[in-house]
């Protein structure tokens, strides 16, 4: 799927209103896989841990409405996600971004939440990939 497919995703509550979203895009993570061959385990496992600790400053910087800092880690989280494949955290890291470029992260802990959610499910699906 293209990400201009995911740039809009209409959600409900705390789940896709679209369920056939998948969490990550196929071709895209599969890309990644063939490129990296034996290193993409690690890529995975740099992926997963270092996007923990950005949800942890994005709650600090929600917390503190440090709308510069949350967008920097929204950006960096939308990055690597995008170079994963998984496109929902891309479409949700970008509402965040465009609410700090609004001045609104204090008003953003739902969002952080969903990120958060998104992002154990981005794990799950890729440890089910990996037979992990």
């Amino acid at each position: 799927m293209m990400y201009a497919e995911y740039k809009n995703i209409n959600t409900i509550g705390d789940s896709y209103h679209d369920s056939a979203h998948a969490i990550i895009d196929d071709a895209q993570f599969e890309e990644m896989r063939d490129l990296l061959e034996e290193d993409f385990a690690d890529l995975v496992q740099t992926f997963i841990d270092d996007n923990k600790q950005r949800i942890v400053l994005m709650q600090a910087a929600q917390t503190n409405n440090d709308n510069a800092n949350g967008f920097e880690f929204a950006h960096a989280l939308k990055g690597a996600s995008a170079t994963l494949g998984a496109m929902q955290l891309v479409a949700l890291s970008e509402q965040l971004e465009s609410a700090c470029r609004r001045q609104q992260i204090s008003h953003q802990s739902e969002l952080i939440t969903r990120l958060s959610a998104a992002l154990l499910d981005v794990e799950q699906e890729i440890n089910q990939r990996l037979g992990l």
